[in-house]
């Protein structure tokens, strides 16, 4: 009788215990990329929330303010899962998206209202593949849209996949672009 009383008070201790550790184990800080380094070596200004954001402005009015881009998502084959925070930056496709929709304004339809579209990028290193489509927080027809995403993929530099230094095997990327209302409506 004595050895299952005993049996019965591991086996409960064993039940709480495990559970109360993984609810209260230290977690890993999270690990800064080398982006965010160079960001602050290259002095760039600090807002006063504390927030890393970085906007990219086009400049002169009735162009495109793009956003920094934000990861989404990066994957490699099989189980298990990268929250976006460990994942690392493939800094030729998020700049090279960055730029083209600078420098392709014309590609924007005619608006008398200003418009924001979510770009998000799939990378596939394995397949080698691109894929650019609008996001679920874009405010432009879908319609309108499609044809925006074909121009700037067109536009789009051609990647050499070999060279591109990166973590894992597939990403995706998300960069927001606020397009001004043009003047020739």
């Amino acid at each position: 009788m004595r050895l299952q009383i005993i049996i019965a008070l591991v086996a409960g201790l064993i039940l709480v215990a495990v559970p109360l550790y993984l609810w209260r184990r230290p977690r890993p800080e999270s690990i800064p990329s080398a982006d965010a380094a160079a960001l602050i070596d290259a002095g760039a200004p600090e807002t006063g929330s504390g927030s890393n954001i970085v906007s990219f402005d086009a400049g002169p009015p009735g162009g495109v303010t793009v956003a920094a881009p934000t990861t989404i998502r990066c994957e490699n084959p099989g189980p298990g899962k990268t929250t976006p925070e460990r994942c690392d930056h493939v800094t030729f496709f998020e700049d090279s998206l960055a730029r083209t929709l600078r420098d392709n304004v014309a590609c924007a339809p005619a608006s008398k209202a200003s418009f924001t579209v979510s770009f998000v990028m799939e990378t596939d290193f394995r397949q080698k593949k691109l894929n650019l489509f609008a996001g679920k927080s874009s405010t432009l027809k879908r319609a309108k849209a499609q044809q925006l995403l074909r121009c700037i993929k067109k536009a789009m530099p051609t990647p050499d996949w070999a060279t591109i230094p990166h973590q894992y095997a597939r990403y995706k990327v998300n960069v927001l672009a606020t397009y001004a209302p043009t003047d020739a409506l």
